[in-house]
């Protein structure tokens, strides 16, 4: 076999991105695994007074405070809202925000050159990208800077 015949394959292979596969409520979310820090059981949370009711509380994860939030209010999808679940820390170059999912699911891997636009009810706040397919369900891809910026927009001021 000569490189030529090769290369396709490699070039296929480059084009798949692993993504963390999310459950909330009967929705199915998934985020670039390199924008998922980790995802853990939920800690205590300490809550903030004046904080919206999107914000859960803060947590602390090696060392760095870190505002958690409700994905069900975030994602504007059923679900649970607090006290159960399961927190990803989601990462946008040095800023991070958790938030609270009912599953995280699986890695799965996906060709993102073949992802649709989302619908135009999904479209809210840019959080989705765009819908990638995982075996026969249809999977949100959420944006990580997005999900940031509304985090970090939903802090209550310091006085």
């Amino acid at each position: 076999m000569t490189m030529a015949a090769q290369t396709p394959v490699v070039e296929a292979a480059a084009a798949r991105t692993s993504l963390l596969l999310l459950r909330q409520g009967a929705e199915f979310f998934a985020l670039e695994l390199t924008a998922a820090v980790e995802a853990l059981e939920l800690p205590a949370l300490a809550p903030l007074p004046g904080a919206p009711a999107s914000l859960l509380g803060m947590t602390t994860i090696r060392g760095a405070s870190i505002p958690v939030f409700a994905a069900s209010r975030v994602l504007e999808v059923e679900g649970r809202t607090s006290g159960e679940g399961v927190l990803v820390v989601v990462r946008d170059g040095t800023r991070c925000i958790g938030m609270v999912v009912d599953e995280v699911e699986d890695v799965i891997m996906a060709d993102l050159k073949t992802m649709q636009q989302p619908m135009d009810s999904m479209r809210g706040d840019g959080v989705v990208r765009g819908v990638v397919r995982s075996g026969r369900r249809l999977v949100a891809l959420l944006d990580a800077r997005a999900i940031v910026r509304i985090g970090a927009r939903a802090l209550p001021e310091a006085s």
